[in-house]
């Protein structure tokens, strides 16, 4: 058995080659080769897909660790051989002969050999993961450090075509003839794999950042990228169906807050009690976010490396985005209309799961008629474009939220629904708190009920598990 850097599952997930810079980052890495003492030193939290902006130099490239898993296997020689040494302990397994899903960890998606062909030169694409034979992969020794790697439904293995030497070449199946084109060395770069092909030195690659079903694969100069990196997931039956989770995409106004801050709750974290046993709320949404910080700050990549066939994912965006004197979090209508389609959609529905947009929740603001105005009209408007342009799924909470405000009366709202407390009323509030965005537990509960109404309305596997 050799051993590696791993999470616990092993699937081969990519990261794209030439990518916008990462927000930040943690990890700290020693390469061997350098003075003792030396050590290179890179700070990773998070990662975001590429945001259309000019492409920059990855600032991963040739920093991280890179170890052989031939050399692990034969640990002083194989060092000796690779002359490569990583850091941090061996945490999962990789076994030789044992079948696996290998899933991109820029995209989500699994690799597959394309319409299950057992042809000769059949390319290697991405796709959602089905549990197919042509989907599973598995590692067979080809000596000196390399492995081949076996197609389950074909017993072809993955070949560079033409054994080219170009980036941007395609990886296909081909039977098994011991080229070196057909020959891969496992590179560990810290929780995720690399794939080196031996004839051209170039790696496995998600082509041009790609997250779309169907796309191709091919080999690109290495550059650890996340459209390079992969996790090894042990292949298994499909599991049970029928159980979705619902992400929540949002800021404060659904976020889940501590105690401390009581009553201040969010609506997601009231959302639970609005759906069945059988369903997950898995709330990402945190305060001072606009859809583009969101994006930045790597929690979008978090939702998507997780999401799976048959879940869902919330998106609410708009109070942060419209902060015109905050630049860390304002974004344009027009943008945010591209990055609600462009990561969020595209994001999810490339995972086999469900965007559900949702227009901007409404705020304590009301005309001298006690009638409550629209919040964020602008960009409530841009969500109803999307929804007419592309059938994307809606729940019209501002409008939900509105009438339901205007059927309570601004003060009822004022003293339940909103933040608005009395000097001394709660610990956490000795001076009191006129808020008129945030929500108490009451007005959060009843924005949780609104929003689960509108799933019911939508119908469908996601109506049967809200109530």
């Amino acid at each position: 058995m050799t051993r590696f850097h791993g999470t616990g599952f092993m699937t081969l997930v990519s990261r794209p080659s030439r990518p916008p810079l990462p927000p930040t980052v943690s990890l700290l890495t020693r390469v061997a080769a350098r003075p003792a003492g030396r050590a290179a030193t890179l700070t990773i939290e998070h990662w975001s897909p590429p945001m259309r902006q000019p492409n920059r130099p990855n600032p991963f490239d040739a920093k991280l660790t890179r170890r052989s898993l031939g050399a692990l296997a034969g640990i002083g020689a194989g060092l000796a051989a690779g002359g490569l040494l990583g850091a941090g302990a061996a945490s999962a397994a990789f076994t030789p002969g044992t079948w696996y899903h290998l899933q991109s960890r820029y995209s989500g998606l699994v690799l597959e050999i394309a319409g299950s062909s057992t042809a000769n030169a059949a390319k290697l694409v991405q796709g959602n993961r089905t549990y197919a034979n042509n989907q599973q992969f598995r590692f067979v020794d080809a000596g000196g450090g390399y492995y081949r790697i076996e197609v389950r439904h074909s017993g072809q293995v993955l070949d560079v075509y033409g054994k080219s030497t170009a980036n941007g070449a395609d990886v296909i199946q081909y039977p098994s003839n011991g080229q070196t084109n057909q020959q891969w060395q496992v590179i560990d770069d810290g929780t995720w794999l690399r794939f080196v092909n031996r004839n051209s030195g170039k790696a496995l690659d998600v082509w041009e950042w790609s997250i779309g079903l169907g796309s191709r694969l091919s080999q690109y100069d290495s550059t650890a990228g996340i459209n390079q990196q992969w996790k090894l997931v042990p292949a298994g039956a499909a599991p049970a169906s029928g159980n979705p989770t619902i992400y929540i995409a949002s800021d404060s106004t659904a976020q889940t807050y501590n105690s401390s801050v009581y009553p201040m709750t969010g609506w997601g974290q009231r959302l639970g009690g609005w759906t069945d046993a059988n369903t997950t709320v898995a709330n990402h949404a945190i305060g001072g976010r606009s859809s583009r910080s969101f994006i930045e700050q790597g929690r979008l990549t978090t939702i998507l490396n997780a999401i799976q066939p048959g879940d869902y994912l919330f998106v609410q965006f708009g109070h942060n985005d419209a902060s015109t004197g905050n630049p860390e979090r304002y974004t344009s209508p027009a943008d945010y209309k591209m990055y609600l389609r462009d990561h969020y959609m595209a994001g999810a529905t490339a995972r086999g799961a469900t965007p559900v947009l949702l227009t901007p929740i409404n705020r304590l603001d009301y005309n001298s008629s006690g009638q409550f105005n629209e919040s964020f009209a602008t960009y409530a408007d841009k969500v109803h474009e999307l929804v007419a342009e592309t059938g994307v799924a809606l729940i019209d909470l501002g409008a939900r939220s509105r009438a339901y405000l205007n059927a309570i009366t601004p003060a009822r709202a004022q003293s339940q629904v909103f933040m608005h407390l009395a000097a001394g009323a709660y610990p956490a509030y000795p001076d009191g708190l006129a808020d008129s965005t945030h929500f108490q537990d009451f007005g959060a509960n009843q924005m949780a009920r609104l929003v689960s109404e509108g799933a019911k309305a939508l119908g469908g596997n996601l109506g049967a598990h809200v109530r």
